[in-house]
């Protein structure tokens, strides 16, 4: 199963880079590339993924109209999240993903 994510790139030749990654990860697919912004948006596999975090988050009691109420927040703490060696701008959301969690930005 593949994943979206965004690494920063320059992108002069698009065939080329298409060739370029076909060369890195066999199943990658280029999805689109912000031109302005010089990233990269790239399916890939799960498991090509070099990540490191660890899930965060807890539960505690908040007061809503006379009631107490639970709330249950979880996250990730991203320590490292790389593709071959190219650092994930997107990491948070990778991450989130990858833990199984819904990224709501």
């Amino acid at each position: 199963m593949q994943i979206a994510i965004k690494i920063s790139k320059q992108v002069d030749d698009w065939d080329a880079f298409v060739d370029e990654l076909e060369g890195i990860e066999r199943t990658a697919v280029a999805d689109d590339y912000d031109e302005e912004g010089k990233v990269v948006t790239l399916l890939v596999d799960r498991k090509s993924i070099d990540d490191y975090y660890h899930p965060v988050g807890g539960r505690y009691a908040i007061e809503y109209e006379g009631r107490t109420e639970w709330v249950e927040e979880v996250g990730v703490c991203v320590h490292s999240c790389k593709w071959h060696d190219h650092d994930i701008i997107n990491a948070e959301q990778v991450c989130s993903e990858l833990e199984g969690f819904t990224y709501v930005e």
